[in-house]
């Protein structure tokens, strides 16, 4: 009966609005409505077969490769809340089906879990996500709406129509044209919680701010310190780092739709995008204005309160909250950027570059598809053709090939799927690694500011084996053998990002150093002094210190309290070590200066580049290094020419009378190497066969 009285008010709202606008006549017509609506109604409710028990709604392939289906979404009946739609097939640019693009997140598929929705009669099944965002469309409106959304737009079938299959790789090559030419696009953020509307409230004040005024509180930008931001943001009345609504807005902008790779497309090219949250609508500049700034904000009271303040680390709730949304404001900020092209580069590397540690997709072919039409680069759609039908590891090294021969050559070997049975090793991981190392290398194959420099000044040379196919050919230097490996790793995808997570790998610390004080002995260095060179080692001696927020990470060596910070982590790490041997009591604890908690925080915040590493030695330089967390004792540390960070790779020879070959295992940090130290002349640089 609730259905039946949403309905009524429904028409009594229409019927309300037509007498105000136009009297007399308005109720006559609106009479005549409502009674041809009953009629339909009756009619409906006398003959309708259940729907469940119909014919499964079957797509009918379309004419071309440049077809579409839009569906007509039917109005509401009373007493009947079932989505019902008319399949048509049409072009985007036939303008008697101008449509409504729907931008969401199908959020993750379980079995059962999908809604009955009626097609053409017959019965067809949605995402969740999709009905909730369909229902609230349709009660904009009295009348039949035409809608794109992919769920039902694109036959999704899973099974072997190669023919299905053909034609859903042609509907996603086609998604840009899609979003770029509807009439408008819904971006379909979810359902409203009661928390939300006060989430909302905020988030208007947000975006009501001049962009004068907010440029004043630009702290990363430099156009104000930490304490001016502070105080004019408080003098704007936005919440206090003590406010709940930095929970909530947690909350909020971990809703699925802002790390759903194929959103980037959808929003940047939209021609008028709107935000729909519940039954409420925000125009495109919500998602600067508003979330943008309120993320930016709540990086500024972080800062303060870790930095800053008189009791560093007093404010967990900030920091918990700061850690959540760092990644997903980093999301925000490349959608925006996409729409705006302001510092968006459009290659497909730097695409990729961009999108791959903030974006999610079920199919990781996704994460290439949902870009092709966003880059500049020319033919790719025919160079990187979609092809649902083509396996994972084929479209892989076809993805490496591509940024190969477009002079990104370097790229793929860092962001490579590694020695993985199937795949040739260099080709590219489309999977988010979280690999913390790797990442500091760039579309241009250097890192940011020139951290390390272990290839010197050489140059990068490759090219295609003679041999084997998709071998690549390499120069380089082998230098040493791995050797002494910690048996346990950092876990691969774990989620640093907050102090609390730190400590859940505590018992890892703990085996670091203690097989940090087994190797000792084999050490030229005393005891003391190797420990200390471990710990830099664990962080690839790098930090983001004090003051340099906003600017990324700097050699360790090269800060003044770099000493200071590894005494103090060393003597907290020893404590520790000790009370989990037994040696000390639980109960013993520290007590630690707010500078050495200052930096403990600092030092724990690198520890996102041991993620899938461990400790391991070199065999005849005797230092030690972080290692993938599937190097073994044998593989090869290799610097190779134009590579700025070393490799492990993993020698191989097949007997096949082709010769020895590698696979790359992944990269590394050596101490000791990092800055050329070991290159020399490149006198004795030689061939690397990569597979």
């Amino acid at each position: 009966m609730n259905e039946f009285f949403r309905r009524f008010l429904e028409l009594w709202r229409h019927i309300t609005g037509q007498i105000r606008s136009r009297g007399l006549l308005g109720i006559i017509s609106n009479l005549e409505y409502v009674a041809a609506r009953w009629k339909n109604e009756s009619l409906s409710l006398c003959h309708r077969t259940t729907l469940e028990k119909r014919e499964r709604y079957s797509y009918t392939r379309l004419e071309t490769p440049q077809s579409i289906r839009v569906v007509e979404l039917l109005p509401a009946r009373l007493l009947d809340s079932t989505l019902r739609f008319n399949v048509h097939h049409t072009s985007v640019h036939d303008q008697r089906f101008a449509y409504t693009a729907v931008s969401y997140a199908w959020g993750k598929r379980k079995p059962g879990q999908d809604l009955l929705v009626e097609c053409d009669g017959r019965r067809a099944y949605i995402p969740p996500t999709l009905h909730s965002a369909l229902v609230r469309i349709r009660e904009q409106k009295i009348t039949s709406q035409f809608i794109w959304a992919d769920a039902l737009c694109i036959d999704q079938a899973d099974d072997d129509d190669a023919a299905a299959k053909d034609e859903k790789s042609a509907q996603v090559s086609m998604m840009d044209q899609i979003f770029a030419h509807a009439r408008e696009v819904i971006v379909d953020l979810g359902e409203l919680r009661h928390e939300d509307r006060t989430v909302l409230s905020i988030l208007d004040h947000y975006g009501s701010i001049s962009e004068k005024v907010w440029t004043s509180v630009n702290v990363a930008a430099g156009t104000a310190s930490v304490e001016d931001s502070i105080r004019i943001l408080d003098a704007l009345q936005f919440p206090a780092a003590q406010s709940a609504f930095w929970k909530s807005f947690q909350r909020f902008i971990c809703r699925p739709w802002f790390t759903r790779v194929w959103i980037i497309q959808e929003f940047a090219l939209a021609c008028s995008p709107q935000f729909m949250i519940g039954r409420q609508f925000r125009d495109a500049e919500f998602l600067p204005n508003a979330v943008a700034r309120a993320a930016q904000h709540l990086g500024i009271l972080y800062i303060q309160d870790s930095f800053y303040g008189s009791r560093p680390n007093r404010n967990t709730a900030i920091a918990d909250a700061y850690f959540y949304v760092l990644e997903k404001h980093q999301a925000v900020f490349r959608i925006h950027s996409a729409r705006t092209r302001l510092g968006y580069q459009r290659s497909l590397c730097e695409l990729l570059d961009g999108t791959t540690l903030y974006f999610e997709a079920t199919d990781p072919r996704d994460r290439v598809y949902a870009l092709l039409g966003l880059s500049d680069d020319e033919n790719i759609k025919q160079d990187l053709y979609v092809d649902y039908k083509e396996a994972e590891n084929d479209f892989a090294i076809r993805v490496s090939l591509y940024l190969s021969r477009r002079q990104f050559g370097i790229y793929p070997l860092y962001h490579c799927v590694g020695d993985v049975e199937g795949y040739v090793s260099w080709a590219m991981n489309l999977t988010n690694t979280r690999e913390g190392l790797a990442n500091l290398i760039g579309p241009s194959g250097y890192t940011k500011r020139d951290m390390y420099s272990a290839c010197g000044p050489a140059r990068f040379v490759r090219k295609m084996s003679e041999l084997r196919v998709h071998g690549l050919t390499v120069r380089g230097w082998i230098l040493d053998t791995i050797t002494l490996c910690m048996e346990r790793s950092m876990p691969h995808d774990a989620q640093l990002k907050t102090p609390r997570d730190l400590e859940k790998h505590a018992v890892w610390q703990g085996l670091a150093l203690d097989w940090m004080l087994s190797v000792s002995p084999t050490q030229p260095q005393p005891e003391d002094e190797f420990v200390k060179t471990c710990w830099r080692t664990v962080i690839a001696d790098l930090v983001e210190p004090s003051g340099g927020e906003g600017h990324g990470y700097r050699r360790l060596r090269d800060w003044s309290s770099s000493d200071r910070c590894i005494n103090t982590v060393d003597r907290i790490m020893r404590v520790a070590y000790k009370k989990w041997k037994g040696d000390l009591p639980e109960s013993y604890t520290l007590d630690l200066t707010g500078t050495e908690l200052n930096d403990l925080r600092i030092y724990a915040e690198s520890f996102s580049n041991t993620l899938g590493r461990k400790l391991a030695l070199s065999k005849e330089m005797r230092t030690p290094c972080v290692v993938p967390y599937d190097a073994c004792e044998g593989d090869n540390i290799v610097i190779i020419q134009g590579c700025q960070i070393p490799f492990v790779l993993r020698r191989r020879n097949d007997g096949d009378g082709k010769g020895e070959y590698f696979r790359i295992v992944g990269c590394a940090y050596v101490h000791g190497i990092m800055d050329g130290e070991t290159v020399g002349d490149g006198s004795d640089v030689r061939d690397i066969e990569i597979w």
